[in-house]
């Protein structure tokens, strides 16, 4: 795509009823340099404003029954926002059949190395478990942005993944990681997507706190391959009783007489990046809800770290950071479409 810079990218959404079509849709309405030129649906056949109401007039496109790799023909970039195991079996048919395309994968089907990791984690078979070397990690901030420039296939982060990232890059990176790191992390209810089941469903979540798949949610073997197996991590997630964001903390042991080095390791990671901001004290959830920014707080104590990660589960856990692969994929500025501040309320 030499001329990208010189027209508008061409891009199709595959799977538009879902909060992470949603909002990639509400995302790229608004870019500059995109225009959205399908999204489809197994479900729906109308105006996407019917079904989301918060688009109208925002956009004028129809939910469409369109095969994936039609699209693929008529497009610059393909984004999957389906559930885990479509992406899996068609994405590698688009790259094959239509060169130049580039696809971004918002589902699991490419995070992990290999077929049987997948089966594990995912509890199906990968259709395609040859393709997965073929994908690269998009998490920007996190020593993946040359990568995704040249990247045919992204694999968007998870969303927990991406705010613990965020946490541990900085001391994985500067080998102050000294143990095995504990982590508990909290998200909305919308994090368990559209479809409400007896655990996520709002109404059940509401007033209430709990844990759930601890030391066995999918997110970790993707946290610790992004970390290149230089940190071991025990993972607790929760379910949180409001509607988007991730708070996560993270504890990490640190080596004797190395505390004083973290402040300037997360410095040195995070000064130059436009949607990092280190915060004094702890960061607020609703700092960043509707933004593509991550908060983080740092707090030293004897041969400790406690790190503390805001982001909201939608956009910088989801959409927003599709939107960045997106950008550096096509040779556009990072941060195109992505400068709006938190709602702050």
């Amino acid at each position: 795509m030499s001329d990208a810079t010189a027209r508008r990218i061409r891009v199709a959404i595959v799977g538009g009823t879902g909060y992470g079509g949603m909002e990639l849709l509400r995302l790229l309405a608004g870019h500059p340099q995109v225009q959205v030129t399908a999204i489809t649906s197994r479900t729906e056949t109308g105006a996407v404003g019917d079904v989301h109401p918060h688009l109208r007039g925002v956009c004028d496109l129809n939910f469409t029954s369109a095969r994936a790799l039609d699209l693929a023909r008529e497009n610059d970039v393909v984004c999957f926002a389906t559930p885990h195991g479509v992406a899996a079996r068609e994405a590698p048919v688009l790259l094959d059949e239509v060169p130049g395309l580039r696809v971004i994968d918002l589902s699991g089907d490419f995070r992990l190395a290999d077929g049987a990791a997948y089966r594990e984690h995912y509890g199906r078979e990968h259709e395609h478990p040859e393709r997965l070397a073929d994908a690269v990690y998009g998490a920007p901030e996190c020593g993946g942005r040359d990568a995704v420039r040249e990247a045919r296939l992204v694999a968007n982060p998870g969303c927990h993944a991406l705010a613990v990232l965020l946490a541990l890059w900085p001391l994985a990176r500067a080998e102050l990681v000294a143990g095995r790191v504990s982590v508990a992390s909290v998200t909305g209810s919308s994090g368990s997507g559209a479809q409400p089941g007896r655990g996520s469903h709002h109404p059940e979540r509401f007033g209430d706190y709990r844990a759930y798949k601890p030391l066995r949610h999918q997110h970790v073997p993707e946290i610790e391959r992004a970390l290149a197996g230089r940190v071991r991590v025990d993972f607790v997630p929760h379910s949180g009783p409001w509607s988007r964001g991730i708070h996560a903390t993270a504890f990490v042991p640190l080596a004797a007489g190395r505390e004083g080095e973290v402040q300037a390791a997360f410095a040195a990671a995070y000064a130059k990046e436009p949607f990092v901001r280190l915060v004094p004290g702890t960061p607020s959830l609703r700092a960043v809800t509707g933004s593509n920014f991550a908060d983080i707080g740092v707090e030293i104590g004897e041969e400790l770290a406690v790190i503390t990660v805001v982001i909201d589960n939608l956009v910088k856990g989801m959409a927003g950071t599709a939107v960045q692969n997106l950008n550096l994929a096509c040779g556009l500025p990072e941060t195109c479409g992505l400068s709006a501040a938190g709602l702050g309320l």
